[in-house]
């Protein structure tokens, strides 16, 4: 398989702990960067800044040096499989990781970078849209406030996200680089000393771009290909209507490569609602495992990947209802489940139940 020096950027923008966040902010907008590897006074690398840091804070002085907020990762060499890159970045949760020689940056990988190589990986690249997409796909609207549209993406761990009018069809896509450049502006020459939120309120419709679409029984390359050339992080699976049946990720296409190498072990990813209490992760993801230990015994359906979005709704004096939809990818099928409870562990424990229930019935009908 192709390895990470084949694909890796080598002419890589770095910043120092002690530069500012002002600096940070013009070079990923006028290079379209998400992401950028932190150096130390020697050179080496100590960390990596990208938009969601940025974006956990309502104002930032432009003052900050970057080591206050900076976030330390994972390093990679150039002679590792794209397959383990793309596993890291999924069991991470990182879109992009350093690759190291001796702690110097010779260079980057992104998960655009992967995405981009799928060609190489024909068992990849000739999979229909709908054998796998992410369905149920969460979008915005037009009129949509913008800083509702970027909390959204934050929650689903996107950098883009398909707009629809009031029909449910699809009429744009806005990327996190737009939202970036509306919603953050300099303050006169910066005289004030820091960067603020755009109090105006601009809608998505002021910054959303042409949708990236692709039919469920047509082939994934093609979409793949669109997407290399724009900024865009996801294709929408659309039906003949221009509805939005799905969504194609970076993230779904890596765990088809992880799909395919040797790694034993399921990817589990959590998004979407933030629990305080670590132990309420800990509960959930002992759920998974279990459940997905008693798939594993069918033959060819071991899961390899599980993704599972929380969104919870609260109530004035009601309690907590939670939604979670999931994917679970398995070593020959992908499936999808929805549930709901007003307990989040019986929702958990509901989804999966509902993923071994549907692979047991696939295997009945082989």
């Amino acid at each position: 398989m192709v390895s990470v020096g084949e694909i890796m950027t080598t002419k890589v923008i770095t910043l120092t702990t002690d530069d500012l966040i002002s600096t940070a902010i013009a070079k990923m907008s006028d290079n379209k960067m998400h992401h950028i590897p932190i150096v130390d006074g020697k050179g080496e690398y100590v960390g990596m800044l990208d938009y969601n840091l940025l974006y956990k804070r309502e104002s930032i002085p432009v003052t900050t040096k970057i080591k206050t907020v900076m976030e330390r990762t994972p390093s990679i060499s150039s002679d590792l499989s794209l397959a383990d890159a793309a596993r890291l970045m999924l069991d991470s949760g990182l879109k992009a990781l350093p690759v190291l020689e001796k702690n110097k940056v010779k260079g980057i990988v992104t998960s655009t970078d992967i995405v981009n190589s799928i060609n190489s990986i024909p068992e990849v690249a000739d999979l229909r849209a709908a054998d796998i997409m992410s369905g149920d796909p969460i979008t915005v609207s037009e009129d949509d406030d913008l800083l509702d549209a970027l909390k959204k993406m934050r929650d689903i761990d996107e950098a883009s996200i398909p707009v629809v009018n009031k029909d449910g069809k699809i009429t744009g896509m806005v990327n996190i680089n737009d939202i970036s450049k509306e919603l953050w502006r300099e303050r006169g020459k910066m005289h004030q000393g820091e960067y603020y939120r755009n109090k105006s309120k601009p809608s998505v419709k002021d910054v959303m771009v042409s949708p990236l679409t692709i039919e469920p029984d047509k082939s994934i390359s093609s979409c793949m290909r669109e997407m290399a050339d724009s900024e865009a992080r996801i294709c929408a699976v659309v039906d003949e209507n221009m509805v939005p049946e799905g969504i194609i990720s970076q993230s779904d296409i890596l765990g088809e490569i992880v799909k395919g190498s040797s790694g034993r072990s399921v990817l589990v990813n959590l998004s979407g609602a933030r629990f305080d209490d670590p132990e309420v992760y800990d509960k959930i993801y002992s759920l998974i495992e279990k459940s997905a230990k008693s798939i594993a015994k069918l033959k060819r359906m071991r899961p390899m990947l599980i993704n599972i979005h929380i969104e919870e709704y609260s109530q004035t004096g009601k309690e907590t209802k939670y939604s979670i939809r999931g994917k679970m990818v398995t070593e020959s099928k992908t499936f999808f489940s929805r549930t709901w409870d007003w307990n989040v562990f019986r929702a958990v424990k509901q989804l999966m139940e509902q993923f071994e229930t549907m692979v047991r019935k696939n295997k009945t009908y082989k």
